[in-house]
């Protein structure tokens, strides 16, 4: 697999040489994003597999930062990262893009975990893109929701 980028959206409160490293292991590198702005630039210059975000931190409700994500980094698996306290509504979560979902603080094992579905599921759009060759886009687009909809699954 080519390497890609990590990608910490807006003020996220992790360790961030913990992270590292985890990153490091799937041969990927971690870059912050301030804005939804900064993401989409940071998806133009690079190879982005996931985004890992709080939409508490972004002033947006859950769907609305999804969507916005989505836009800005299409191909990026989108992470959502939130405070046990926080209800999350996962069905309605999935529906709206994410691809799987981190508790905060973050617990390595946990990202780890994570992380390897990101890998996992971007492992398996480019192996079948490259035997199968129909569009792209379309390739990558069902293979995504389909990884979205395992992980969340597993997840519930």
């Amino acid at each position: 697999m080519t390497s890609g980028i990590v990608v910490l959206l807006g003020d996220l409160p992790v360790e961030r040489q913990m992270l590292d490293l985890l990153v490091a292991e799937f041969g990927w590198s971690l870059k912050e994003a301030r804005t939804i702005r900064d993401l989409a630039r940071a998806n133009l210059d690079h190879n982005l597999v996931t985004v890992l975000f709080n939409p508490v931190t972004l002033s947006l409700p859950c769907d609305r930062a999804l969507r916005l994500i989505l836009e800005a980094a299409p191909r990026a698996l989108p992470i959502l990262c939130h405070r046990f306290a926080e209800a999350i509504d996962r069905p309605q979560v999935a529906e709206a893009g994410a691809f799987h979902s981190l508790q905060l603080p973050l617990n390595p094992r946990e990202a780890r975990q994570s992380l390897g579905f990101v890998w996992g599921a971007k492992g398996r759009s480019a192996s079948i893109s490259m035997r199968s060759r129909p569009e792209p886009r379309q390739t990558i687009d069902r293979q995504t929701k389909q990884s979205r909809a395992r992980a969340v699954a597993m997840v519930a």
